[in-house]
């Protein structure tokens, strides 16, 4: 299974040129992207397109694109099951609805059905996140998820690009997105 992976910033190559060129199963979006920059996936009607919503996002743009809210939900595709979880670690006072403190996360985490596949926005704690930096913090949750659960492949966005986009969480591999991906599983 082809993915074409959609990260925080739009691609400098137009989304109907990405899907043409490599010929996806699938289009994983991690969020925090405009509502138009999906609109062209329109033109692709037998193109699944699953994902979660960014913490930037406004948390109502996923199903006017098409697209299937992983948050706290299971989803099969060819053989392989995919879940998803939305948003960052709370860093604003009062937080956006987007934003989740670790306590919060946990308790919302624990509904996350196994996976092949955990797709996020934010990264699980101590891989690909920015500790000191409240924005960019990873989730407790995730982490603990990822170690429990062993899914196949962990992909998120969210924090700057680092200098490995892909490491081990015990079994799982842990990428970081940012613009455009192609895995294929």
């Amino acid at each position: 299974m082809r993915l074409l992976i959609l990260a925080d910033d739009p691609s400098w190559l137009s989304l109907p040129a990405l899907v043409r060129s490599h010929e996806p199963d699938a289009v994983v979006t991690l969020g925090d992207l405009e509502p138009d920059v999906l609109d062209p996936l329109g033109r692709f009607p037998d193109l699944p397109v699953i994902g979660v919503y960014g913490n930037h996002d406004d948390g109502r743009y996923l199903d006017a694109a098409n697209t299937t809210n992983l948050h706290l939900r299971a989803l099969t595709l060819a053989g392989v099951t995919f879940a998803g979880f939305e948003g960052c670690v709370r860093y604003t006072p009062g937080g956006a609805p987007l934003q989740h403190t670790q306590r919060a996360a946990s308790k919302l985490a624990k509904r996350l059905p196994p996976a092949d596949v955990l797709v996020s926005h934010a990264p699980p704690r101590g891989v690909h996140d920015e500790p000191g930096d409240r924005a960019h913090e990873g989730f407790d949750a995730l982490r603990d998820y990822v170690l429990r659960v062993a899914p196949r492949l962990h992909l998120h966005g969210h924090t700057p690009p680092p200098a490995r986009r892909a490491q081990r969480l015990g079994e799982t591999q842990v990428v970081h997105v940012w613009g455009h991906a192609v895995l294929n599983l």
